[in-house]
């Protein structure tokens, strides 16, 4: 792999492929053997370092010959440590354990742990337990053991060292290693001893075990060929069980594996959950990897010591499960799927649109099918801060998406002009919004990128602003078109030194959309110069030194375009992006399950094209170099490779897999072959987003013609389980399975690892210590070995037992689930993915229903700033010009509305038929905002402070009437009529209203506005709130949104008001007027609410 490849990169996969397919020698680095296939393992019982642990002196020698002939020995000697782990092991040592922490296993599962370091197990030098016999370098003895207990097993005596000291959740206890060397008393022991050559291990702090002193004899001691023990310390049998496996490297790169050497060692636990003293009820265990040192004849018990320390370099507890004894991987990929139970798609569960789809209205079948195809309802707070729902999705989707079309806008300002309006449900589809709000919060948070981006920005416009100045003044007429522009910029300087200086100039422009075509990069010339420009100088950066375009691999010819490069093609890869706008609704991925999707890839345009709108800090709305850039970006994704020979691979498809697999094995095996000679990954990325959630990412489109294979999920070679026998054990019987081990070429009469059909029956005892469910490992491996060189028809030729016999013998068979993927669609097709097509896509056949939500672009909003001339105003101190109001506030009308105007069928289709109500549909409160709500029993009565010191915020809560029936009633305006005059009557509840408007609490179809009819005196005699359908022309534009039955509440807020608080106005009642206006008829339906002021202890 190479030096640079970081498995954090999102991208890692796909640079490893691209390192291994250039550099292909170094892909076997290991040794000169032949490479492995993907689900292929080569075993090594050991593999051990050319130097142990310790001290050691290397002298050298020379014989030097004189002038005279005499020869004498010249030497020298250095001492020097190797180094290696003893009481503590790093954590990054240990690759993977099995079982997982807090898992289940069957009884009779073995469990183990893998190392990154294939020479870990050998890197201390264990005295000789027994004089060497034959073979026994193929059973080397380990320093480290994998010892299981039940928790009741380790207990601490609490006294001495031990006083004082808590256990923890693996029953171990922190101690200073020298405390326990020098702490050994007739009541507890240690085999460690002090290290001369290592005085600062044993000052570190290490945990320790305290073992009953019977049961680490029994661990401990040597077997007889019928199961009966010695009683002397040998530890020969660990020997066989540490060994070393090599795994093929595309196995790795499937698995993104989170080491670079394809070689680990792995050390087998002796003990199975099943013996006489396990208790049914209790079935915890405690593995503990342990350190043998100081473990041999020597070290012998007394009978008067109870316990014995040990340490511990690393523990876990799991459980073990008596329902079977099929390995737990097994049963977890049967829990995902079968080959034969289809695809299924990444949306929400059934029962949360089946219900709609089978629904009889148009809009809830309609509702149905959005969820369906990937939405959610979110809350949504519109920028008048109305909160409301509207739909969402994320860039996972389960539909095909449709290929994009031609531009409709190469950029956007805003991520409002990407909102989509249902009209026929009257939601907002926020998936593209939020999406290019993502991109730009996402590069605003990343320095790196954001400093590259603004560089190359700045750049890109001063190159480009000189050049086209250069073009213009080059076709200019010399001298007396210099002198004209002169003129003009002299006349425009005098009048901008005569203009008041006024902040609120800003709101209004007098400055024509007409241009001269001087040098202002505004001018036609100049704008299309500038243009042209542009173009020429971002193709420059973006080649390579070599004058060929950049690739990602040559040498960039600017390194802030090659570090804008990346970003954006790591943000294909959906780097940084939250798994929530992955998907949004939890329930698409249930608990073992898998589900497949596309990616959106319009959702990634509008992500990177807010990304990319950082840093125009000149153009405005016309950000040519933004566009620019997206072209240049666009040439970057459709150039071929020359080395490679392929385009640049971007994401199209997936799938998310949720089980405890994910957490269990860590290099979990994903296979998903290509068609013939195509030699692109194969695997794109594939990222844990949770401890048991992986994400795999392809650029295929899902059918059986891009995967001839299929995909196919397996247990990791490396990671696979142990089982310590097949058999059943009754009446004091084994039945022992034998496989084929075989030391031959493979034919059809000699297929590896293929199960015998004969059980041979042997006494159990010989096997397996029935007392403490300990594997007699050395018997175990001389009983295979005599059994596979024995038989008629032998393969198997070692001379020997060895640790890879007995690891193959006691391996689980790897288990596997192929998935068939379905035939090719011709009429959904996936496109190429093109980031400068922003087009947004009718994905659900809404045709003219689905339309994109249109915002103010430059020509309008200068327009819109354009007719609002400045005009006097006699309240503003200072200045002439008065501050308008933000758009989205309610404007005060001083004249009525008149009915005929929203009567008028020119602007919109006509009503459909519906009933008129004879009595009011809703009912009215009033109260103000912040203060305690009167509860009027009867409803009849509402009160507002008198007392209040300063404005109020006023809520007029109108809810529909309980008694109200669900009748389509076509509510086309509602009046709320407000008794006001300035001339301090009692009569009147407001003095009047200046302040900055009313807003919609939750119900957006409506929008509020406040006339203020003037009365012959000039006076306003009354404050009407307004409450309009939202709509360009008449209510008939969406006639569904307005009815009665889906607009239960209107509740809107009139802020800063000025209630009249005369002496005379305390605990006076004021009748407030409703007037509901149906379909088209210009009678309204009347009714009344009574308002009290009172004093604020009176609510």
């Amino acid at each position: 792999m190479g030096p640079d490849l970081q498995t954090s990169d999102p991208r890692y996969l796909v640079k490893l492929h691209e390192h291994h397919r250039q550099n292909p020698l170094t892909a076997e680095a290991f040794n000169d053997e032949e490479a492995l296939a993907p689900d292929e393992q080569r075993f090594y019982s050991v593999y051990g370092p050319s130097l142990t642990a310790g001290q050691r002196t290397i002298t050298a020698t020379q014989d030097v010959v004189d002038p005279e002939g005499n020869t004498f020995t010249l030497s020298n000697s250095q001492t020097f440590k190797v180094v290696a782990p003893r009481f503590n092991l790093p954590p990054s040592d240990v690759h993977s354990f099995y079982p997982p922490s807090g898992g289940t296993v069957s009884l009779n599962m073995l469990p183990h742990i893998v190392f990154k370091d294939p020479h870990l197990p050998w890197e201390r030098q264990m005295g000789a337990s027994t004089p060497p016999k034959d073979g026994s370098e193929r059973a080397r003895i380990p320093w480290l053991a994998l010892w299981v207990f039940r928790p009741d097993e380790l207990v601490s005596p609490g006294t001495g060292i031990f006083a004082g000291k808590a256990l923890s959740s693996t029953r171990a206890t922190r101690l200073k290693v020298s405390d326990v060397i020098r702490a050994g008393t007739s009541d507890i022991c240690t085999p460690y001893k002090h290290d001369e050559a290592s005085p600062d291990e044993e000052d570190s702090l290490a945990d320790f075990i305290c073992v009953n002193r019977h049961l680490f004899q029994a661990l401990c001691q040597s077997y007889k060929s019928d199961g009966s023990p010695t009683g002397d310390t040998d530890l020969t049998s660990y020997g066989y069980l540490a060994h070393v496996r090599k795994v093929g490297s595309e196995a790795l790169k499937a698995a993104a594996a989170s080491v670079t050497d394809d070689c680990f060692s792995v050390v087998i636990a002796n003990r199975t959950g099943s013996s006489q003293n396990q208790d049914s009820s209790s079935l915890g265990a405690v593995a503990h990897l342990v350190s043998l040192e100081g473990i041999d004849p020597s070290f012998k018990p007394s009978s008067d010591t109870e316990l014995v320390t040990i340490c511990s370099l690393f523990s876990w507890t799991f459980s073990y499960t008596l329902q079977d004894d099929e390995a737990e991987f097994a049963n977890a990929l049967k829990a995902i799927g079968t080959p034969t139970s289809g695809l299924e798609w990444l949306r929400p569960s059934e029962d949360k649109y089946a219900g709609l789809l089978s629904a009889q209205e148009a809009d809830r079948q309609r509702v149905g099918k959005r969820i369906r195809d990937g939405y959610s309802l979110t809350r949504y707070r519109t920028i008048s801060g109305e909160e409301t729902i509207a739909l969402q999705r994320g860039v996972l989707i389960p539909t095909i998406p449709s290929a994009n079309t031609a531009l409709n806008k190469p950029i956007h300002l805003f991520s409002t002009q990407l909102q989509i309006l249902d009209t026929e449900i009257g939601l907002v589809d926020n998936s593209y919004a939020s999406a290019w709000n993502l991109g730009k919060a996402n590069a605003l948070a990343d320095e790196k990128f954001l400093s590259s981006f603004v560089r190359l920005r700045t750049t890109v416009y001063k190159r480009a602003l000189l050049a086209a100045k250069a073009e213009v003044m080059g076709s200019q007429d010399g001298a007396p078109a210099a002198l004209k522009r002169l003129i003009s910029a002299t006349d425009s300087l005098l009048k901008l030194s005569d203009a008041k200086k006024d902040n609120k100039l800003k709101w209004s422009s007098s400055v024509s959309p007409e241009r001269d075509d001087g040098l202002s990069i505004w001018g036609e010339k100049m704008r299309a110069e500038f243009a042209n420009a542009v173009n020429t100088e971002i193709n420059k950066l973006g080649q390579g030194l070599s004058a060929e375009l950049y690739d990602g691999q040559n040498n960039p010819s600017s390194s802030d375009w090659a570090a804008v490069v990346a970003w954006v093609y790591d943000a294909l890869f959906l780097a940084n992006v939250p798994w929530y706008h992955l998907f949004m609704e939890p329930s698409s991925l249930p608990p073992n399950s898998i589900r497949f999707f596309y990616v959106d890839p319009t959702w990634l345009n509008a992500y990177l094209d807010g990304a990319l709108s950082i840093g125009n800090h000149v153009e405005g709305d016309q950000d040519s170099v933004r566009a620019a850039i997206k072209l240049q970006l666009q040439t970057f994704f459709a150039t071929k490779n020359t080395k490679s020979g392929y385009q640049p691979q971007v994401p199209i498809s997936g799938f998310l897999l949720r089980s405890p697999l994910v957490a269990d094995f860590e290099d979990l095996g994903i296979q998903a072959p290509r068609k013939t000679k195509d030699s692109r990954a194969t695997i794109l990325r594939r990222v844990k987003l949770a401890p048991d959630i992986l994400l795999v990412l392809f650029d295929r489109a899902l059918n059986n013609v891009e995967f001839p294979q299929g995909i196919e999920i397996c247990q990791p070679p490396h990671e696979q389980c142990f089982l310590a026998y097949n058999g059943k054990i009754e009446d004091g019987k084994i039945e022992m399975a034998y496989r084929n081990i075989t030391t031959k070429s493979a034919s059809p009469d000699n297929v590896p690892m293929k199960p015998f059909d004969t059980r041979v029956p042997k006494p159990s005892e010989t096997i397996l210590n029935s007392q403490y469910g300990i594997v007699l490992a050395e018997n175990l491996a001389k009983d295979v070995y005599d059994f596979l060189t024995n038989r008629p028809g032998a393969t198997f030729s070692e001379t020997a037992p060895s640790s890879a016999l007995l690891a193959l013998h006691l391996s689980y068979t790897l288990a596997k689930l192929s998935l068939t993927l379905p035939p090719l669609d011709p009429d959904h097709l996936v496109g190429d993915f093109k980031i400068t097509m922003l087009a947004v896509q009718d994905l659900h056949g809404l045709g003219s229903q689905y339309k994109k939500r249109e915002k103010d672009t430059r020509d309008n909003l200068q327009r819109l700033l354009h007719d609002a001339t400045p005009r006097r105003s006699e309240n503003t101190q200072g200045s002439i010009y008065p501050s308008p109001r933000p758009p989205y506030w309610s404007v005060i009308s001083r004249t009525v509305p008149d009915d005929r105007e929203e009567l008028g069928s020119d602007s919109g289709t006509q009503t459909p038929a519906s009933p008129l109500p004879s009595e009011p549909q809703y009912v009215l409160q009033v109260y103000a905002l912040g203060y305690k709500l009167f509860n009027d029993p009867s409803g009849a009565e509402t009160r507002v402070p008198h007392d209040a010191k300063g404005p109020l915020n006023l809520v007029f809560g109108i809810q529909r009437r309980q008694q109200a029936v669900d009748t389509p009633y076509a509510l086309r305006r509602m009046a709320i009529h407000i008794p006001s005059e300035t001339n301090g009557s009692v009569n009147s509840f407001l003095l009047g209203y200046t302040g900055p408007g009313a807003y919609m609490a939750n119900n957006i179809r409506y929008i509020p506005g406040i006339s203020c009819p003037v009365v012959a005196n000039s006076e306003a005699a009354e404050v009407i709130v307004n409450l309009t359908a939202r709509s360009k022309g008449n209510i008939t534009t969406s006639p569904k949104s307005c009815l009665t039955m889906f607009n239960r509440e209107l509740t809107f807020v009139l802020r800063q008001v000025s209630l009249n608080v005369l002496p005379q106005t305390l605990n006076a009642v004021f009748t407030i007027k409703m007037s509901e206006y149906y379909r088209d008829s210009p009678i309204p339906i009347t009714s009344t609410a009574q308002v009290k002021l009172v004093e604020t202890k009176d609510l």
